[in-house]
């Protein structure tokens, strides 16, 4: 039971991070992803199968759409598209913060630890610190990317 329990959170972590890298990389105001095209992307890094992992990640963006953190851009034959905004709450979170933290938090969230208006306190109270000390780091690193990218 508690395989799954630790499979489960890192399935959710390994789905924070291709966000964090959709956001970092995002050049517009939305960026959208489908629950397979997630799953195998990160199955490329776990190499299991993955449908393996794509009922913990439906699962995860349905949760994550119930507390208002994501969106449902578009619903077809092929499921739903799901989308987070640059002036999102989430979106903030995964440009500070590491994934850990960022899956902690909504975690909190679940279990009714925390609200959404507590993550925005912490993003409002935290900015002058993490833009003082994370930021320059990530903002080197993006720019180094971007550089590499266009050449």
């Amino acid at each position: 039971m508690n395989g799954v329990i630790l499979d489960s959170k890192k399935v959710k972590a390994l789905v924070l991070q291709f966000l964090k890298d959709l956001v970092a990389n995002a050049k517009g105001q939305l960026v959208t992803f489908r629950p397979a095209k997630v799953a195998q992307e990160i199955s490329l890094k776990t190499r299991r199968s993955p449908r393996a992992e794509s009922v913990v990640i439906r699962n995860f963006f349905e949760e994550l759409v119930e507390y208002k953190l994501i969106q449902v851009v578009k619903k077809s034959a092929r499921g739903k598209v799901y989308g987070i905004y640059r002036n999102s709450i989430l979106w903030s979170a995964l440009e500070k913060y590491d994934v850990e933290y960022v899956l902690s938090l909504i975690e909190s969230i679940v279990r009714g630890e925390k609200t959404i208006e507590d993550l925005i306190t912490l993003n409002l109270n935290n900015t002058s610190k993490i833009s003082l000390n994370q930021t320059g780091i990530n903002e080197k690193t993006t720019t180094s990317t971007r550089i590499t990218q266009t050449i």
